[in-house]
């Protein structure tokens, strides 16, 4: 039986913010706001992201082992076992390859590989003048972010990943 995504919880408020940050960047897109598009193109993203890491892995978002309150999501690295935070992109892409394992590896990693369009992406951008956005970069985003939503909402109805 598939668990459903409890409402008020971290995943639930990251899956919601995902859709809502997706649905604001493809109006300002369409409506040629390119560097608030991209903006919400990469929260997106993040936000899918960071509710398939709470939902499939050890992540959490309860307290960090110092006993300080989660402002994103944590995990122990289970190579290393070391305290690891889950945060923007694109630092976010390495710590989604926690997701791809077992028979879905490859065809997730594959999904996954996309998210190259975010390398230059930063949260910092949010306080650039915005001119060194450009179409192409926006358009690439947005059929990516399309894609990670698509597989999110996949992996929420099936309770398993693609």
């Amino acid at each position: 039986m598939i668990s459903p995504v409890q409402v008020n919880s971290a995943e639930h408020h990251f899956a919601h913010a995902a859709l809502r940050h997706y649905k604001d960047a493809v109006l300002l897109h369409d409506g040629a706001r390119l560097s608030n598009a991209d903006h919400h193109f990469g929260f997106a993203v993040e936000c899918a992201l960071k509710s398939l890491l709470l939902r499939f892995t050890t992540a959490t978002m309860g307290p960090k082992p110092n006993g300080k309150p989660a402002t994103k999501p944590w995990s122990m690295n289970p190579m290393t076992g070391a305290f690891q935070e889950h945060g923007h992109l694109p630092g976010l892409t390495t710590d989604v390859s926690l997701l791809t394992h077992g028979r879905s590896a490859a065809s997730l990693t594959a999904a996954l590989a996309g998210l190259s369009a975010f390398a230059t992406w930063s949260v910092h951008d949010r306080y650039l003048d915005g001119s060194a956005v450009v179409e192409a970069d926006v358009r690439q985003r947005r059929t990516v972010a399309e894609n990670i939503l698509a597989l999110h909402e996949q992996a929420l109805i099936t309770g398993r990943m693609p």
